[in-house]
């Protein structure tokens, strides 16, 4: 048998045609292929160079070649890898497969990308150092990325059934409305030129996303709430309770559950990988990871800073005084009058008074009294016929009685400081000795002396006035450094290349350390361990407010995980008013949610965790049912002494149960907390409750809305880690009269004023709302996700 060597050597010229042009064609088009274009192109070469060599002895090499590649190109295209395939959304307006939805997120990411750079880009350089993005025009509804992307592709399918249409003088005033028309043609080039996009791609992809935006707004619901929805707001801020209480953590009951076999978790990771915790109700188990953003700030410490102001002489707290005793300092403790007529003289002359023996002022004095005892008033007589109950406390009878009794308290008269002596019979009266009414008290200092305390007073402000204002330089810097920054990395001029974050980070700590800054760095942090950490102080802060009358301010988590995934480097302040702190910060990483691996050791030991938990909780409630029963049986005795000897778990060894009660409280009560800005609208929330580990709204609503004085019932805090039995001791008010007295109370309440605790209350209606209807958009399409085969994009500047 001829060897391959030798049929080679035999053919040697014929065959090098073809090799020569399979490896240039290797070297130079195969490298810019992708790896699923890679069948269907072997296989043309292939065939086409066998079907040519079996024809080429006919005189038909070409024919054969030309058939050859046709079928290699169909045997290739038929096994070529097809990733976009795979259908990540399935409804029954239509399907989305991988790439596609990755083109809808790329689609979004540019829509924001070009709003954000044309908006600096019409603004003037002094503009553009304390600018902000223009979030009310950026594109979103406020979802997670993948519930936000099936949105828009919902709402543009409506779109078509009610044939609306974007022209191109639509996108064009859009743009025009947030650059204000300030945009040059020259800045639309530069942007769309540094993107890697034309104008015409521009268009059609503002198109697809005013469309989805106009039907947005087309279609949601507005919310209009009844007056009984009010009345129900007005209780959860006045009605009160205070409770007994008895708590059972369910962890303690873990011991009883068995550990989880591997099928176990299997089909628990099945059935929560693609869903939140808390996602269909608080405590509700779930795996899926949320989203996690990465921050960089430089930050302006209160007591670093106090320490770099000179100290406050002893002639700027003179001259401070000086030149505000007359507004801060001035004693005026009654209040000017205004000018009125005298009174006028009475007709005729008033009579001398005739002097009275003792016995005559006994009768006299004694006289009123004895004929009010004859005669009752008529004022004491009831105005209302209806009967009130006698067992109901004044406190219990109205929400707003606190001002009345506070009123009441004043008018009362004080007790004697001395008590008065019975004198004997026949005993001279003793004469008081009685100040000369002609002599006037001693008049106050027209103002506060300046005396040590009111130095140390004015001292402190100053000090502190000078803090923050040298805080507030220093932070307006940074602020205009970090846009210098971010300008470099978002808008680069043509031909230049943007830092990479290695160098951005550089920066910062140079800057920090030349300007007695702080600088820091976060991990990747989801918004509740933000919110929890006391390392970073983002949680609790809030952007500072220049309109003192605007509504409350956004805080860093919102303004962190309610912009778009790409919207990095991108400067944002915050003021923190616990520390006092000022943030000059931004996300330099935003991770979308994902799905976990059930591989993963973490994986494995939540779903332990939770499966242990689940199992646990039933345990907990059948504990705290018997202890429910012990409290009832024992009457009216205290809590304590009905669960005298009892334990957590029921078993002798176990931990011995502790009774506590709660203070007063409310289901709900307007925030206190960071309120920097004294004309921001006040904040409502859940009541804390000292006794309670998380009382969610169901507790609330339980012990609120279907409890009285004296009932017992188990009800679960908000993540369902701890089971409670609570018995209701005091609620205020606790009878149908004083039920009525508040409704009287809440009619007159003004409920729409500017600083009305009520009408945030609305909003987060509005918003549930909102959040209820594309879920029933969700639903009305028959929804399904497949996530679990898509990765999220992490977006990141290099």
């Amino acid at each position: 048998m001829a060897s391959p060597l030798e049929l080679f050597r035999k053919k040697q010229k014929v065959l090098m045609v073809p090799l020569t042009i399979l490896a240039m064609f290797a070297f130079i088009v195969m490298d810019q292929l992708k790896p699923e274009q890679f069948p269907p192109i072997l296989g043309m070469l292939v065939f086409g160079a066998l079907f040519w060599y079996l024809g080429k002895d006919r005189g038909k090499g070409t024919l054969f070649a030309v058939i050859g590649i046709i079928i290699g190109f169909f045997l290739g295209y038929a096994y070529m890898p097809r990733p976009g395939a795979a259908m990540v959304v399935t409804t029954t307006a239509g399907d989305i497969d991988q790439r596609e939805f990755q083109e809808l997120i790329r689609n979004r990411q540019i829509a924001n990308q070009f709003i954000v750079r044309t908006y600096f880009e019409s603004l003037t350089e002094e503009e553009r150092q304390r600018a902000q993005p223009p979030r009310g025009y950026m594109f979103g509804f406020g979802r997670d990325t993948e519930d936000d992307i099936i949105l828009e592709f919902l709402f543009r399918k409506e779109a078509d059934k009610m044939n609306l249409i974007v022209s191109d003088d639509a996108v064009t005033q859009y743009i025009s409305r947030y650059t204000n028309n300030k945009l040059s043609s020259e800045s639309f080039q530069k942007t769309c030129l540094s993107m890697g996009i034309t104008e015409g791609q521009i268009y059609t992809i503002f198109k697809d996303q005013l469309k989805a935006r106009l039907v947005f707004r087309l279609l949601m619901p507005e919310v209009s709430l009844t007056p009984d929805q009010y009345w129900n707001f007005y209780k959860k801020f006045n009605v009160r309770e205070e409770l007994e209480v008895v708590a059972l953590p369910v962890k303690d009951f873990e011991d009883q559950v068995p550990a989880p076999t591997e099928a176990e978790k299997q089909a628990f990771f099945e059935k929560y990988k693609a869903v939140f915790p808390n996602e269909t109700g608080p405590g509700s188990p779930g795996l899926r990871q949320p989203q996690k953003v990465e921050v960089e700030y430089l930050m302006a410490d209160y007591e670093e800073t106090e320490k770099l102001v000179p100290p406050v002489t002893e002639e700027e707290i003179t001259a401070f005084y000086e030149v505000n005793k007359e507004r801060l300092y001035k004693n005026n403790p009654i209040p000017d009058m205004p000018d009125m007529e005298a009174p006028s003289a009475p007709d005729q002359p008033i009579e001398a008074v005739k002097p009275v023996n003792d016995d005559q002022k006994s009768t006299k004095e004694t006289t009123p009294s004895s004929k009010a005892d004859k005669e009752p008033s008529k004022e004491t007589k009831p105005k209302d016929p209806t009967p009130q109950n006698a067992t109901e406390k004044k406190a219990e009878s109205s929400a707003l009685d606190s001002d009345l009794t506070t009123f009441v308290s004043l008018l009362d008269e004080k007790p004697l400081e001395k008590p008065t002596v019975a004198t004997k019979p026949n005993t001279p009266p003793v004469e008081d000795k009685k100040e000369n009414p002609t002599t006037a008290p001693a008049p106050l200092e027209p103002y506060r002396p300046l005396d040590d305390d009111l130095k140390s007073e004015i001292r402190d402000q100053l000090l502190r006035e000078r803090t923050l204002a040298l805080m507030k330089e220093k932070i307006a810097a940074a602020v205009i450094f970090m846009n210098d920054l971010s300008y470099l990395i978002n808008s680069p001029a043509e031909g230049t290349t943007p830092p990479t974050p290695k160098e951005i980070t550089e920066k910062l700590k140079a800057y920090a350390a030349k300007h007695q800054l702080i600088y820091n760095i976060t991990p990747l942090m989801s918004a509740q361990q933000i919110e929890e950490s006391e390392k970073y102080p983002l949680g609790t802060a809030k952007e500072p407010s220049l309109n003192q009358f605007t509504a409350q301010p956004r805080t860093v988590i919102e303004q962190l995980f309610e912009t778009p995934l790409e919207l990095l480097y991108t400067t944002y302040e915050a003021e923190d008013s616990f520390s006092s702190a000022l943030i000059a910060y931004w996300k330099v990483k935003h991770v979308d949610a994902t799905i976990p691996k059930f591989s993963d050791p973490e994986t494995q030991e939540s779903i332990t965790q939770l499966l242990k938990m689940e199992g646990a909780r039933p345990i907990a409630t059948k504990r705290a049912e018997e202890l429910k029963k012990l409290i009832t049986d024992a009457g009216d005795k205290e809590m304590a002494e009905a669960l005298k000897g009892q334990t957590i778990t029921g078993q002798k060894e176990g931990e011995e149960l502790l009774t506590q009660t709660t203070e007063s409280f409310s289901w709900m009560r307007t925030s206190t907390a960071g309120a920097s800005n004294p004309f921001s609208m006040p904040r409502p929330e859940l009541s804390s409750i000292s006794a309670i580990d998380g009382a969610g709204n169901e507790f609330m609503e339980q012990v609120f809305d279907n409890m009285d004085n004296g009932d017992v019932a188990v009800v679960m805090n908000a993540d369902k880690s701890i089971c409670y039995v609570v018995k209701v001791m005091n609620r205020i008010p606790s009878t149908s009269g004083g039920l009525t007295a508040m409704y009287q109370e809440f009619l007159k309440t003004d409920l729409f004023f500017f600083f009305s605790p009520y009408l945030p209350l609305a909003q987060m209606e509005q918003q549930q709302t909102n959040y209820e209807w594309s879920r029933g958009i969700e639903e009305k399409y028959q929804v399904q996700k497949f996530f679990e085969q898509v990765e999220g994009p992490e977006e990141n500047v290099e």
